[in-house]
This record gives structure tokens, C-alpha cells and sequence, in this order.
């Protein structure tokens, strides 16, 4: 009796004991969450977005398990080919491919080098597998490794131009479309360089197989998602979120919504979409650790669950298509976009009002001509024409009262018609007619004060108007009056 007790007990705790470790992964055709045990050796597919229930043993090759200890992690990308897929044991070389049809798993790789490679990241192209970047040996890297079946090992890719100075836990994507790498807000790390520092760089990088080159694309300069990536922690950046055509951000913030940022690798480009209906206040966005997640994805669907870490934790579980939300976020700006005073054109405002306060100041100092000694225009015969009704009734009466010192200010008033306005209207609209007839005097005739304003000579305090006595001639003669 005591040995079926014992056998009963083993049963119920051989889940537990020989438990994974596992590769996590939404399958692209039924998209639902799937896992691989390699403790059990069975696929599993998750129920109701909650519960695992196994689908059917897995055959996995004593070559394939005999290095993957408990706390593995893996990586899982979906292939061209349906219910195919590639496992990448983090922090190793180790490679397998998995097929769910066959219901097997086989190791590609032979190689024994491993550890410096912690968190690169992993892509197929042209059916070849690649990785960049990672962490190991006290130290980040910039290698960029690809698989050769032939030999079944990694080799490297030699490169040149602006190599970046390290690629680990920053957002890196392969445009195939392109042949291209691009990666983006990177930390670098080395322990025998400023004590072992973690800096974060906002260089953003690209990189073109066809001529294996690295080219600097400029900084992270536009203000706000300059401060998202300064915020985002090293450990949000373990599982980066790439749907093929966007990178998705989650930032941190007070907002009291869901707020989703995204950037497209291409063009720079940048979205972000805020959830002011609360719809996906309950989606587990920000729950991304790798050896037991809350949501799953591929490409632009992202699928979230109610497996959960914490027991209450009431996740919402959803299917999430990440292009749809992209439709209904706004335009932000371009990652490469600076604050308005860092801009081109503040700078060149800048400097054409710095022109224009020389130019004045070289006016005002060196642009006085002597009146009496400047040589006076030629007055055309048409010079008439260069005036209207008013100007021309203001011209008449200044010579007219000539001889009696000019016009006073209730004469001019009178002829322009404003003497039921309000003084300090009257004394504009008189001040604009007299400057407009004095700027046309001095055109023609080349005295700057055709115009003058004097003191009356029986009373100093009131102001009269009168021709300049060598304009006065001028206009005389040639308008005949």
C-alpha cells in the first residue's frame, strides 16, 4: 500500500521535479501560446489563455538534451515553412529545429563555443541564421555571427565603416526587403573600461550586407522619445517587440492609460497611440520575462493571457492585432528630430537677424551723407504723378503760406479731413501723411528733410509744417503751382 502512495506522489510531483526548461512561442497559423518541455518532452498548448495541457510527446535526440540545464532559455522563431520553427539557446551557439508535423526536435549545431553571446539578437536570412550583438565575458560585443550547416558551426561576418561600439539590449531589426540591419539605443559594457559602466548610446546604426558596412545614422535626438529610452530599464529590454514592420514601446509614465509608441526601423518614423477608452488596461503589455510570460507574439499579433506570476493578478486575455493600433496612433516626429531651438531653421533665423542688426548698425554709422553736399536728382517732368489729391493739396497750401511760416497743425488737419477724430488719432494719421510726403521728397529731389516742423514764432509750443527752401523751388517749378 505504502509503494503506490509513494508511486501516486512521484506522479503528481514529476511536473514539478522534471519541468521544463521550456521554449515559448504563439504559433503563427492557430495563434495560440504553444511551449516545448524539455523536462516532460512534451508540446503544450495553452487552454482558455490559462492553462497548459499537453498535445503530445516531443522526440528530442540524447544530443539535444544533454546540455540544456533547468534554467535554459530559449528564443523561438517561426520559419517560412508552417508549424516549423528555430530554437536559439540563450547565452550559447546551441541551435535545434523544431517541427510540430514530425512532433521532433534535432540539434544543427556541433559546436562547443558558448558565453558571449547573452542576449543578441537572433534572425534568418536568406534561410541562413544569424546573430548580432550580446553580452558575456564581463564585456558587450558588436559581432555579427551566421551559421554554416556545412560545418556546423558560427562564423563570423567581417565588417567596416562606423561600427557601433556594442549592440546588447537595444532594438535591432533585419529589413529583408533591404538586406539590412538597424539598431537603435544600445548599452555598452565593459569591465575594464570606466569601472565596468552601463552606458546607454542613442546612435542609431545601420548596417548593409550587400557591402558589409556600418553607416551612423545620427542620434536619438527627438526630446520625447529621447526620454522614453532614457527611462526604459535594461531588464524591459529582454524581449523587444518587433512585428516586422514596427518596433513597439511601452513607455513608463503617469498618464494613468495604456500608452504604445511605435517606430518604424525604415524611415524613422515615429507613432504613438494613447488609450483614453482604458481598453487594454487590463492587457499584460508590460509583463515580458522570458521564462514565464504573460504574452506571446509574432509579428503584429500579440496575444495575452491570464497565466500570470502573480496568482492575483486578473490579467485580460486578448488577441491583439499591433497593426490596427497603428492606424489610430498619431504622428509624432522622426527619431532624428531636435528640439526647436537645436533646428536648422532657428539656427538660420539666427543669423539672418544678426545680418540685418550688422547691416542697421553699418547704416546708422556709416550711411549719413552730407545734404548740402550731395549731388540733388534731376526732377522729371512727370513728377506729379507721384502723388495723390491730398499730398497735392498739402504741397499747395505749404507754399502758399510760405511766407507765414508754414502750416499749423489745425490747417493739416483740415486738409486731411480728421479733424472730428480724437487727438492721439488725428496726430497718427497726420504723422503717416506727412512721413509718406516727406520719404517721396526726398526720393525726388534728395533732401532728407524735405518736410520740416518748427516751432511757431509767437507761440514755442506750437508746431508747424514747411518745404525745405531747396525743395521748395523744386516743387514750385515743376508742378507748376
Amino acid at each position: 500500500m505504502l509503494r503506490n502512495y509513494i508511486t501516486v506522489l512521484l506522479c503528481l510531483l514529476a511536473p514539478l521535479v522534471y519541468g521544463g526548461p521550456f521554449a515559448h512561442f504563439l504559433n503563427p497559423i492557430t495563434k495560440q501560446a504553444n511551449r516545448i518541455d524539455f523536462g516532460t518532452k512534451t508540446h503544450q498548448t495553452l487552454i482558455d489563455k490559462k492553462h497548459w495541457v499537453e498535445t503530445g510527446p516531443i522526440a528530442i535526440d540524447s544530443f539535444s538534451i544533454s546540455e540544456i540545464r533547468k534554467e535554459s532559455e530559449f528564443k523561438t522563431i517561426a520559419t517560412n515553412t508552417p508549424n516549423q520553427f528555430i530554437l536559439f539557446l540563450e547565452c550559447t551557439n546551441q541551435v535545434f529545429s523544431l517541427d510540430l508535423n514530425a512532433k521532433t526536435i534535432k540539434r544543427l549545431d556541433r559546436t562547443y563555443f558558448r558565453g558571449d553571446n547573452c542576449g543578441s539578437y537572433s534572425f534568418i536570412r536568406k534561410g541562413q541564421y544569424y546573430q548580432v550583438g550580446g553580452y558575456g565575458f564581463w564585456e558587450t560585443n558588436n559581432h555579427i555571427t551566421y551559421f554554416d550547416p556545412q560545418i556546423k558551426e558560427w562564423e563570423g561576418v567581417s565588417v567596416s565603416g562606423d561600427v557601433p561600439t556594442a549592440i546588447y539590449r537595444g532594438y535591432t531589426a533585419y529589413l529583408p526587403e533591404q538586406d539590412k540591419l538597424i539598431t537603435i539605443s544600445n548599452f555598452s559594457n565593459d569591465i575594464s573600461q570606466n569601472f565596468g559602466s552601463l552606458d546607454l548610446m542613442n546612435d542609431i546604426f545601420e548596417f548593409s550586407f550587400a557591402t558589409r558596412t556600418w553607416k551612423n545614422l545620427g542620434q536619438i535626438s527627438h526630446p520625447y522619445l529621447k526620454d522614453v529610452f532614457s527611462k526604459l530599464p535594461i531588464d524591459s529590454r529582454v524581449r523587444v517587440l518587433y512585428t516586422g514592420k514596427y518596433f513597439v514601446l511601452f513607455p513608463l509614465g503617469s498618464k494613468g492609460h495604456v500608452t504604445i509608441t511605435f517606430i518604424d526601423p525604415r524611415d524613422l518614423r515615429i507613432y504613438e497611440y494613447e488609450d483614453i477608452n482604458m481598453e487594454f488596461s487590463r492587457f499584460p503589455f508590460f509583463s515580458m520575462t522570458v521564462e514565464k510570460p504573460n504574452i506571446f507574439f509574432h509579428n503584429e499579433w500579440v496575444l495575452g493571457t491570464k497565466y500570470s506570476n502573480d496568482m492575483h493578478l486578473a490579467n485580460e486575455s486578448k488577441l491583439v492585432n499591433l497593426h490596427e493600433i497603428v492606424k489610430k496612433a498619431k504622428f509624432l516626429g522622426y527619431l532624428t528630430d531636435k528640439p526647436w531651438y537645436q533646428t536648422n531653421w532657428f539656427y538660420a533665423f539666427i543669423m539672418l537677424l544678426v545680418a540685418a542688426l550688422c547691416f542697421w548698425t553699418v547704416m546708422k554709422l556709416f550711411g549719413k551723407t552730407n545734404s548740402s553736399n550731395a549731388q540733388k536728382p534731376v526732377i522729371t517732368p512727370q513728377i506729379g504723378g507721384h502723388f495723390d489729391e491730398v499730398q497735392l493739396a498739402l504741397l499747395n497750401q505749404f507754399l502758399k503760406e510760405s511766407a507765414q511760416a508754414g502750416l499749423d497743425v489745425e490747417h493739416v488737419n483740415e486738409i486731411l479731413g480728421i479733424t472730428q477724430l480724437g487727438a492721439d488719432t488725428q496726430r497718427f494719421r497726420r504723422s503717416t501723411v506727412i512721413k509718406e510726403l516727406n520719404s517721396k521728397l526726398t526720393i525726388i529731389t534728395g533732401e532728407k528733410n524735405a518736410i520740416l516742423r518748427v516751432s511757431s514764432q509767437l507761440d514755442k509750443r506750437q508746431k508747424r509744417y514747411m518745404l525745405h527752401d531747396q525743395v521748395k523751388d523744386f516743387v514750385k517749378k515743376e508742378l507748376s503751382l
